[in-house]
């Protein structure tokens, strides 16, 4: 078989498109959501599971499929993520219920975690010491990247060809992916040692993590809504503190309960966990709002959401560079009080008509600023945090918490919002929405107050 030997250069744009094509997949169902919300007549809070399938099986997959990678070789989990990714892209685009498509999207999901688990081992096992930081720096510029194509590709693929076609769209960048992961990938890219996966512990975390999500979801099961709200958070009471307990008496951990006691790295993993819910409470409900509110096409939605991670993508690595120099706490602080600001500004739109462009463009502004200063220089506290013999356990666990973090803000924002539209008094459907976004959009500056907190409480 054709191989490439020892050619880094090929190996990090393998491992780059795997990172763009999940941002991507992530940016660009946001923005399309209305559209498909509309298209299979799907409630809020159905359509919000399109979002949070996805999360959610990314999120509970990444740790176990990290250490299988170990057990069967990085480059076959690799190969056979890229191979899941295309044939869930060619279901999700072929849906034509809410059922199918959630299916789709699981799969695109287990393809997703064997992508992203395994990406930066390769990047470490492939790249020299002096140049393991280039080389992250360039995988985490890809996320971005794919952040901000995913608006403008959503709506403008989206107003062409339909809603399917930002999942087809994915399909040659996979094959590509493929291809070159096929060639350029070591057959060897495995740890050395022997790898254990404890089943009852991923089992116990797989649990809370479904239950928990489905705990504030529960209004999709409409007839049996309180029987499921009981048994859901009994679930998730139980499979914790049996999955917390164990942690602490098996030798090898899924995730290592005594590195929160470390004050930087338990504060910085929270603050990540309140970013990541303020941000994706602000890219779920956007897109319906500027769609059912303003009424703007698929293509200028995607416009005004660019603004966002483009700033990200600015900021980032500026303030990732700055705090080697001047330390993570300001950057984590100040990038938690932008991104509240941010939603304080979203939260305004309705009581000042007049200037929602103003508000809007802000708002957009001060979250994808905000994110930018806060995420670098904290991953890099957290990380910094962690002893040397656990930098893979930690960057497993702050990847999870960003995810956990990610559906938060969409299943906060989605039960909240379902809550207060439906109990609001309002003299039409529109001023409903408008009242219950507001509402949810202050709530959302209330979370991001607490990050801001946990990042002002790190040590410098």
């Amino acid at each position: 078989m054709l191989q490439v030997k020892a050619a880094p250069g090929l190996v990090l744009l393998t491992v780059g498109i795997a990172t763009f094509l999940s941002s991507l997949n992530s940016s660009i169902v946001n923005t399309v959501l209305p559209v498909i919300k509309s298209s299979l007549h799907l409630s809020l809070t159905e359509s919000a599971w399109v979002v949070l399938m996805y999360l959610l099986v990314l999120s509970v997959l990444l740790l176990p499929v990290g250490r299988l990678s170990d057990l069967w070789g990085r480059r076959r989990i690799f190969l056979i993520g890229f191979i899941l990714f295309a044939a869930a892209c060619v279901l999700s685009g072929m849906s034509g219920n809410l059922w199918e498509l959630l299916t789709g999207r699981a799969v695109l999901a287990i393809g997703g975690a064997m992508l992203l688990s395994v990406g930066p081992a390769l990047i470490t096992t492939t790249f020299a010491p002096e140049k393991r930081g280039f080389a992250l720096g360039m995988q985490a510029l890809m996320t971005y990247l794919g952040l901000t194509v995913g608006p403008l590709a959503g709506g403008a693929l989206t107003e062409l060809w339909g809603w399917q076609s930002v999942f087809y769209s994915s399909i040659p960048l996979a094959v590509v992916g493929f291809v070159l992961a096929l060639v350029v990938v070591s057959p060897q890219s495995h740890s050395q040692g022997k790898a254990n996966l404890d089943s009852a512990s991923t089992l116990l975390y797989v649990v809370a993590m479904v239950s928990v999500v489905f705990l504030f979801n529960s209004q999709i099961i409409e007839s049996y809504q309180t029987l499921a709200i009981v048994l859901a958070g009994f679930a998730f009471v139980v499979t914790t503190w049996l999955f917390v307990r164990k942690q602490k008496r098996i030798q090898v951990p899924l995730i290592d309960v005594s590195l929160f006691q470390v004050r930087n790295f338990g504060f910085g993993t929270a603050g990540a966990i309140f970013n990541y819910l303020c941000l994706f409470l602000a890219l779920f409900l956007l897109p319906m709002y500027m769609a059912d509110i303003l009424h703007l096409s698929p293509a200028k939605v995607g416009l005004w959401l660019t603004i966002m991670p483009l700033f990200m993508m600015i900021s980032a690595p500026i303030t990732g560079a700055l705090s080697d120099k001047m330390g993570s706490r300001l950057f984590s602080t100040a990038g938690m009080l932008a991104g509240t600001l941010g939603l304080g500004c979203f939260a305004i739109l309705q009581n000042d008509a007049r200037a929602i462009g103003f508000w809007m463009t802000s708002g957009l502004v001060l979250t994808g600023l905000g994110t930018g200063l806060f995420a670098a220089p904290n991953n890099a506290a957290i990380m910094r945090a962690a002893p040397f013999n656990k930098q893979g356990m930690a960057s497993g666990t702050l990847a999870t918490a960003r995810y956990v973090g990610m559906m938060a803000g969409i299943t906060v924002g989605s039960a909240l919002f379902t809550t207060i539209e439906r109990h609001i008094s309002a003299a039409n459907s529109t001023a409903a929405f408008s009242n219950a976004f507001t509402w949810v959009m202050w709530v959302g500056a209330a979370f991001g107050l607490v990050g801001m907190l946990c990042a002002s409480l790190m040590k410098r």
